[in-house]
């Protein structure tokens, strides 16, 4: 029987909620796809018309969670105007708020899912694909309106990005403080500093200075380089001249 777009993605959420569940009372190892089927309310074939396996379950979470995460700061009306440090730093406390109800969840599976990018590499293509649309949305914007300039290498520092996010949301897990702010204070001041960086054009100056000692030494250097080997081969010739009289007894 076919069922509507809205029941699918109804159903979806039930697997994703059972195995939060599952895994928060019992472990990953012990959810099973069939007792997640069961708690789920359905049948153990129908489980997978939506995920292949529990692993795919487990991704899925995180994906349905970013995505959560630009749906909630879609909400906020004057995000736009925050700048690119408060419009970061609100993303990561909007993802933290969104982990609490699951935190127990999340200290489980964490680490399993985003230290495990060159084994589930296409699991974890779609978690990141969201994070990063988040990310370059944000710094795209900031150059836009001249809070930072254009950056040279911005794919490299979007990836960074999510790496640093990653070490914060090992952070949080781990943190023990007072409505987390441990965390709050180093996401601050982290950022801080790197939005600093950001605004100074410091990868833009790497890279000008890195060119400038490529031209300077060794595209100026090619000719004295090229006369270098010129030399060597005429030594090279004088020894295999001198080699073949040396062996011509009628020279």
């Amino acid at each position: 029987m076919k069922i509507s777009k809205e029941q699918k993605e109804s159903n979806r959420r039930a697997i994703i909620a059972a195995m939060v569940n599952i895994v928060t009372e019992q472990g990953f190892k012990a959810a099973t796809m069939r007792k997640i089927a069961r708690q789920s309310g359905l049948g153990d074939a129908t489980i997978y018309n939506y995920f292949p396996t529990k692993e795919a379950i487990l991704f899925g979470y995180y994906t349905d969670h970013f995505n959560a995460c630009i749906q909630r700061l879609k909400g906020v009306a004057d995000l736009n105007e925050y700048s690119l440090q408060e419009q970061i730093q609100t993303f990561f406390e909007t993802s933290f708020d969104l982990f609490q109800g699951d935190r127990e969840f999340v200290a489980l599976t964490f680490k399993q899912v985003f230290f495990s990018y060159s084994q589930n590499y296409k699991l974890v293509r779609p978690i990141r694909a969201s994070f990063t649309a988040i990310i370059r949305d944000m710094l795209e914007a900031a150059v836009e309106v001249g809070e930072i300039p254009d950056q040279v290498f911005q794919e490299i520092i979007v990836q960074l990005f999510m790496d640093f996010y990653i070490a914060m949301t090992a952070y949080w897990i781990a943190d023990r403080s007072d409505d987390f702010n441990d965390t709050a204070i180093l996401i601050d001041k982290s950022l801080d500093l790197t939005v600093a960086m950001l605004k100074a054009g410091i990868a833009n100056k790497i890279l000008d200075i890195t060119v400038f000692l490529f031209r300077t030494h060794v595209l100026n250097n090619l000719g004295a380089v090229g006369e270098g080997m010129e030399t060597v081969r005429s030594i090279k010739r004088k020894f295999m001249e001198t080699r073949h009289a040396e062996g011509n007894p009628h020279r």
